[in-house]
């Protein structure tokens, strides 16, 4: 016999792992709109609002951004108050701590928030 879990058909074989990370990838799924902002003399992006895959790192994003404004050390805050751990997926982030349908972090050339 076969339950549904997030619209996905499970049966007796499946392991509670495999059935945990099925609900999870449907939940980290499309795409995630984020807002940047400087603090500090940090530079302004070019492109301060952009969407980004909902099941990549922050660690990705931390990335993309460094690129963008060609720094090597680059501290990117969520809520103004903390860095998120570098593995958290950008969708669990918006989930837990996204307004108005978007993720709004702020970035520094320096650590600004202790």
């Amino acid at each position: 016999m076969a339950d549904l879990v997030g619209g996905a058909a499970v049966d007796e074989t499946s392991s509670i792992a495999d059935v945990i990370e099925l609900r999870l990838s449907e939940l980290r799924a499309g795409k995630v709109e984020v807002q940047v902002k400087p603090i500090g003399n940090a530079p302004a992006a070019r492109q301060p609002r952009f969407t980004i895959d909902g099941s990549k790192r922050f660690c990705d994003l931390v990335t993309y951004l460094k690129k963008s404004l060609n720094l090597e050390i680059l501290h990117v805050y969520c809520c103004d108050a903390f860095e998120p751990m570098q593995d958290e997926s950008i969708a669990d982030l918006k989930r837990c701590f996204g307004v108005g349908g978007r993720l709004t972090l702020s970035y520094s050339r320096e650590a600004a928030f202790s």
